[in-house]
Parts: C-alpha cells; sequence; structure tokens
C-alpha cells in the first residue's frame, strides 16, 4: 500500500479482530498467568525452515537455533515459536519436517514437557488446519495433542499484583500479500519463486527488498499498541529486533550518541575511543545484516514501551535472535556471543514491571 495512513489502519483492524479471536479463546479456555518472578519465556519466531536447499534461508541458522534449544531446555524455559517455523509457501511440509527431524527433535523435548507454544505465521500458514497438524506436526515432535494458535494472551502479575497483558501474535496481519491474499501469494511463491530462487540463491525472507515497507510494517504494529491500556504486543513477521519499541539499529545510535558527548568532554580518554570504536562497528554490521540503508528515517515520537520483535532466525550471517523472560527482566538476546561462542549475548534488558508502568 502507497499511503501509510491505509497501512497502519489495516494493520490496527486485523490486530484488533486477532486480539478478539485470542479473547474468544481465553473465554474458552482459560487465561494464562504468568508470574515475573518465576517466569521463564524463549520467544524465537521466523526460522523459515526448508529443505536444504539453495532456497533454504535457516541453514546457516541451525547451529546457533540448536545450541539455544539445549541451553533453554535445561534451565526449565518455556520455548514459544511465533510463527514462520517452517517455510511452506516453498517446501511442502513433509519435505522441511524430514530436512530438520533433529531440530524438531529438540523442540519437541519442550512439547512433551508441557513448556511449549507454537503459533502461525503467513509462512506457515498450513499449521492453521488442525488436521495437518495433527498429521504431520504432532508425530515429528513425538506426538500428542498440540494446538497451534493464530495469537494468544498472557496475564502477566508481579505476586498477587496484575501488571498487564502480552499480546503474542506473528504480526501478518493486515498485510496484503500475507493476509488479504495470501493463497494467490503463496502459489506464486511455490511455483515461479521457488524455482528461481533455487537458482539464483536470492533470499526471498530477509529485509533486503522490502526494508522500507518492513519499517512501515513495524511503525503500524507499535501504534496499534501504544493505543492499547496495559497491552504488551510481542511479534515477528518484520524479522527487525524491536525493543521497547525501539529497533536495535535506534538502540546503537542512541549509546553511540551519549558515548561521543563524553568523549568529547575528555577526547583522550581511551576507554570512551574504544567504546565508540565498538558501538560503530556495531551499527554498521547491524544495517549490513538488515541491508539498511546508513541514512536515516525520520523520527517516530514513541509514547510507550508497548512493541517487541523477536527479530528472526534466518540472518544470512547465522546469528539468532530472540526475546528472553526471566528473573523479572525481558531481555534482547543473541545467539552465538561476540566471540562465536554458542553462549546468548544480552543486547538490551528492563524489568518488565517497568515496561507496564509506562504503558
Amino acid at each position: 500500500m502507497s499511503d501509510g495512513s491505509e497501512k497502519r489502519t489495516g494493520v490496527a483492524a486485523a490486530l484488533d479482530n486477532a486480539f478478539k479471536r485470542a479473547q474468544a479463546q481465553e473465554q474458552a479456555e482459560g487465561e494464562v498467568v504468568l508470574d515475573i518472578n518465576s517466569a521463564k519465556f524463549i520467544i524465537f519466531s521466523d526460522l523459515h525452515k526448508g529443505n536444504r536447499n539453495g532456497a533454504d534461508d535457516f541453514r546457516a541458522c541451525e547451529r546457533a537455533y540448536n545450541a539455544a534449544l539445549a541451553y533453554y531446555y535445561r534451565l526449565g524455559y518455556t520455548l514459544v515459536v511465533l510463527g514462520d517455523v517452517e517455510e511452506l509457501w516453498e517446501e511442502r511440509p513433509k519435505n522441511v519436517l524430514k530436512a530438520y527431524s533433529h531440530t524438531l527433535e529438540l523442540e519437541g523435548r519442550f512439547f512433551q514437557d508441557g513448556r511449549y507454544l507454537r503459533f502461525w505465521g503467513n509462512h506457515d500458514d498450513d499449521w492453521g488446519h488442525p488436521d495437518l497438524v495433527e498429521k504431520l506436526l504432532s508425530p515429528a515432535l513425538g506426538g500428542g495433542p498440540i494446538k497451534v494458535r493464530e495469537a494468544r494472551i498472557l496475564h502477566i502479575r508481579d505476586g498477587a499484583k496484575e501488571l498487564g497483558i502480552v499480546f503474542l501474535t506473528h504480526g501478518h496481519q493486515g498485510t496484503l500479500d500475507s493476509d488479504l491474499i495470501a493463497p494467490i501469494s503463496k502459489l506464486f511463491v511455490r511455483y515461479i519463486w521457488r524455482p528461481l530462487q533455487r537458482l539464483t540463491k536470492i533470499s526471498f525472507n530477509t529485509p533486503a527488498k522490502e526494508f522500507r515497507l518492513r519499517k512501515a510494517h513495524d511503525l503500524a504494529m507499535y501504534q496499534w499498541s501504544e493505543a492499547q491500556e496495559k497491552v504488551v504486543l510481542i511479534a515477528g513477521h518484520t524479522h527487525r529486533p524491536v525493543f521497547k519499541s525501539e529497533t536495535h539499529d535506534v538502540v546503537i545510535r542512541k549509546a553511540l550518541s551519549k558515548a561521543e558527548e563524553k568523549l568529547a568532554k575528555d577526547p583522550e580518554n581511551p576507554d570512551m575511543q574504544q567504546q565508540i570504536a565498538d558501538l560503530a562497528a556495531e551499527l554498521e554490521w547491524v544495517l549490513a545484516q538488515n541491508m539498511q540503508s546508513p541514512g536515516d528515517f525520520p523520527a517516530v515520537q514513541l509514547k510507550k514501551p508497548s512493541y517487541f520483535n523477536t527479530g528472526c532466525c534466518a540472518f544470512s550471517d547465522g546469528d539468532v535472535t530472540g526475546l528472553q523472560i526471566s528473573n523479572g527482566k525481558i531481555q534482547l538476546v543473541r545467539w552465538p556471543d561476540d566471540e562465536e561462542a554458542p553462549k546468548p549475548k544480552v543486547m538490551a534488558s528492563t524489568k518488565l514491571k517497568d515496561v507496564f508502568a509506562d504503558c
């Protein structure tokens, strides 16, 4: 859509409808309550697991993602996979499930322990059909009944005090190609784009070709969350990590600006010089990873830290990003760490009660 206001209106209406459907499910099934003092969640999205061919965007990230699953399973986390887990626009479900049977086995450990939440996105909307889930996905996760959801409401408490609501959904709602005409898009990708991608190795799922559209969609999701009361939206879809309504590059820019102000007061400080060099390098790394122009976009006045985005598990460099909830905090994490070790790197962190206090 060329008109930004039309896009925001469409996304807002679609998210309103998804939220209402989640409320109806909650009435039928009961509330899910999380206490920030004991909850341990790791949220990943947008793996786009394929068939280990030239069109498979997950291959480079498999090592980091599998390591993360082993780590969080042993620490007792609940795993949330927030849609576009398999790339089913380009591949048949059976092919993907076979290609990544070990990764699914690792996910299945969470499922078998009752520590697993699955959501469908636009690229794996096959899992919105319970018959396909029962026939194909459930056996791949070790067997047993599983509900793959469009959205879910989590009630967040600090002891007896309710802080607010976390609304989990993939985030494709309201987009023309991913929601409104998804069946047409799916046929195009499967029968035209897929053979071309396998030959050219051009990635369809990274933010590369649609950066401005993805930024606009992030803004639309933020503005929907801003209009809510005590609601924090956690989504995926855009492949851009967002923390407290700010994208990763914006967080780095702010840190770099503050460091430069300090250096101006003490120009010979070697520690500040090193910090600025590290931040400048990290900024260029993130911009290149997103295939984003170094030029800044018009600033948007952010009133609430109400929107978070996992990023994705399909970055071309093999990194994966996610959102970690534990010890009363929500954190943006990246695997691997700066030393390329199989450990989480915390890129941003804040207390959940502070987030809701500002919402």
